[in-house]
């Protein structure tokens, strides 16, 4: 997205500016529209299934996504926003559109599994804390695009981004196990 947005940058600043505000402001509200999700579905969840439970529900999430970081298979999308709406699409609209896209965090490719991981936490262990930590991680989302546009010369190089990409994905992998057998030992305190 960042390499159609940059030339937006470099031929229409003010048309650049208007797409960038919408993409936050969509990321905002598709994080709020989550955020009532995973807050009515949590709310559920723990009304009906014990704390232990739901600890150990954390603890396996956190396996499988620690184990799918570290062998490489991160689970994730391989769609992108559509593009064909760059021609569409006013600048301010198709950032809000493409802002609220990736606000919802299911339809954009990632990583690392922290972001399932810390929603599967919130989603089991305290819904009442989506609606911030989803606006709160879909700003930082959104502040991390703007910021990627805004940078020169930000076209991926695979080839030197990829071992970066591994050793996240096995330090993400890691952490998120020792996070896991964490929660089990709460959980059978």
């Amino acid at each position: 997205m960042a390499g159609v947005a940059s030339p937006m940058l470099r031929r229409d600043s003010r048309g650049a500016a208007r797409f960038l505000t919408g993409l936050v402001i969509g990321e905002v509200l598709g994080g709020l529209v989550l955020a009532a999700v995973v807050l009515l579905v949590g709310s559920l969840l723990h009304a009906v299934l014990p704390l232990a439970v739901r600890l150990v529900a954390v603890a396996v999430a956190a396996v499988v996504f620690g184990v799918a970081d570290w062998r490489g298979r991160t689970p994730h999308t391989y769609r992108q926003v559509p593009r064909q709406l760059v021609n569409k699409l006013t600048p301010g609209t198709l950032g809000l559109v493409w802002g609220f896209d990736l606000g919802l965090l299911f339809t954009t490719q990632k990583v690392v599994s922290l972001l399932w991981m810390s929603l599967a936490a919130v989603l089991l262990i305290d819904p009442m804390a989506a609606p911030f930590a989803l606006v709160v991680w879909s700003v930082a989302a959104g502040l991390v695009v703007v910021a990627w546009t805004l940078k020169p010369n930000n076209q991926l190089r695979l080839a030197q981004e990829l071992p970066w990409i591994r050793v996240a994905g096995r330090m993400s992998g890691v952490a998120m196990v020792a996070a896991g057998v964490a929660t089990v030992l709460m959980a059978m305190a």
